[in-house]
C-alpha cells in the first residue's frame, strides 16, 4: 500500500467517524431533553400526589367532624 492510499483511508475514516460522533451528540441530545422532561413531569406528579393526601386528610377531618356531630344527636327508636 501506498502513502497516498494510506492517507485516503485515514481521511474517509475521519469522515466515518465525524458522522458517528454527529449521530452519537444528535442521541445524546435527545436523551437529556427527555430525561429533563421526565424529571419535570415527576415533579408535576409529585405536586398532584400532595394536594392528594392533603385533600384527603381534610376531607377525613371533616368526615370524622360530622360522624361525631352525628353521634352526639338524639335517636329515636324507631315505632
Amino acid at each position: 500500500m501506498n502513502y497516498e492510499q494510506a492517507i485516503k483511508d485515514l481521511q474517509d475514516n475521519l469522515v466515518v467517524i465525524a458522522e458517528i460522533e454527529r449521530r452519537q451528540s444528535a442521541i445524546l441530545r435527545e436523551h437529556t431533553e427527555r430525561i429533563q422532561q421526565h424529571e419535570r413531569y415527576q415533579a408535576e406528579v409529585n405536586e398532584y400526589r400532595r394536594r392528594i393526601d392533603q385533600n384527603l386528610a381534610e376531607i377525613t377531618d371533616k368526615l370524622n367532624g360530622l360522624i361525631g356531630c352525628i353521634d352526639r344527636l338524639p335517636r329515636n327508636p324507631p315505632n
